[in-house]
């Protein structure tokens, strides 16, 4: 079957004997109209000092960051910004979610795929929706032992999927399991995102909190940086492309008359 965005795809060799204030301006001014290359943006923090944690870790009030990626889309580029990680020694941490439209972590690829994150010496574990259930609190019971069935591994912290602002203010564990809208990972250390393809909350380099080396939570979404395009909308048009062109794929690998149609839709 025809992949797309594989996580194999090159990039590019880390910086090296480039001062903070040169990597700094080249990843800024890479990014006025989209995030540029995620290696760069990553070297910045490194020569700032910083230190990639895990929630759990996270304790210090300076130069610790911890990375979060929540995975709405895609594991495939889920892997591949793993890999790009790996290679400078970043440590972060991805959520799944299990009842998602976009993609099926039973699928043999999807499975593979978030197998290998792990391997990679990265953190797995749940992304949740509440909204999914009338209890929540046995909906994430429940979507807990299933993660832990599915990847033998345990589930320490979820990430919740589009909280609103009951979750975003509900400052205790949830059904035992710590969440990162929780006080000690929202709002006592400061909270960066990149949802909806802009920064929310203000670009990291332009932060106070960047600049006197205050500890950092940083959630990234893979798609915004492992699609080409210079705009959000850009990148959505990429990626949806490349979903359509897949599922395409698989209808003419399981059935025959769409192998017809194939090439004229």
């Amino acid at each position: 079957m025809t992949q797309f965005l594989h996580p194999s795809g090159k990039f590019s060799t880390p910086l090296s004997g480039a001062s903070t204030g040169e990597t700094l301006l080249k990843a800024k001014t890479s990014q006025k109209q989209h995030f540029g290359c995620y290696q760069e943006f990553l070297s910045a923090f490194l020569e700032r000092g910083y230190r990639f944690c895990f929630f759990p870790e996270l304790r210090d009030p300076f130069s610790q960051l911890v990375l979060r990626h929540d995975i709405d889309f895609d594991t495939h580029l889920a892997l591949r910004m793993a890999i790009q990680e790996k290679a400078l020694g970043v440590r972060s941490s991805f959520f799944f979610l299990l009842r998602s439209p976009m993609y099926n972590v039973l699928e043999p690829q999807d499975y593979e795929n978030i197998q290998r994150i792990r391997e990679l010496g990265h953190v797995i574990s749940l992304h949740f929706d509440p909204t999914l259930y009338l209890d929540f609190e046995q909906g994430l019971r429940l979507e807990v032992e299933m993660f832990r069935t599915i990847f033998k591994t345990d589930v320490n912290i979820v990430s919740l999927h589009r909280p609103s602002l009951f979750f975003q203010q509900h400052d205790a564990p949830i059904a035992g399991i710590e969440h990162t809208y929780q006080s000690r990972y929202f709002r006592k250390v400061k909270y960066i995102s990149d949802s909806t393809g802009v920064w929310r909350y203000g670009h990291p380099f332009e932060t106070a909190e960047f600049i006197e080396n205050k500890s950092i939570h940083l959630l990234i979404h893979p798609i915004w940086w492992m699609v080409e395009g210079e705009t959000n909308l850009d990148k959505l048009r990429c990626y949806y492309r490349q979903r359509v062109d897949v599922l395409k794929a698989n209808f003419s690998e399981n059935c025959i008359p769409f192998r017809q149609l194939n090439g004229h839709l």
